[in-house]
């Protein structure tokens, strides 16, 4: 009986955290206005996951030893370049179209990266709050 009540309590916990993985409002509501600032949308979008990525890696160290903290810093530097490199920043200076496809390219990698780590800190946190409340 006390399983069923503890699924309950996760299911309504779930939906607080869900809403904040994705795409931003602003962003979902710039690119629905039919403006032609498409490339602006996506650039002001790619900063705020850039930040919510950053905030949500630190936010996931707090698991890991300091050795392990280490290699999960340079498994992070190495993802971000390998990102800006495959979605091509050399050459975002180009044309607006290169400039374009960067932004597209880079937003969709993390924002898919930052979900991941979301996930993870929720799972962390959902843990942590269950083994301290026994």
């Amino acid at each position: 009986m006390q399983l069923k009540y503890w699924g309950i309590s996760v299911a309504l916990l779930l939906p607080m955290h869900a809403k904040a993985v994705g795409y931003s409002s602003e962003y979902i509501s710039c690119v629905n206005s039919g403006s032609n600032a498409f490339s602006s949308c996506a650039k002001d979008e790619f900063k705020y996951q850039d930040d919510r990525l950053e905030a949500l890696f630190k936010k996931t160290l707090v698991v890991y030893s300091d050795k392990d903290k280490k290699v999960q810093n340079k498994y992070q530097k190495q993802w971000l370049k390998q990102r800006d490199k495959r979605c091509g920043e050399d050459n975002k200076s180009v044309s607006d179209a290169y400039k374009s496809k960067y932004y597209l390219c880079a937003l969709k990698d993390t924002v898919n990266r930052a979900n991941t780590l979301e996930k993870l800190s929720f799972r962390y946190d959902a843990s942590t709050y269950f083994t301290k409340r026994r």
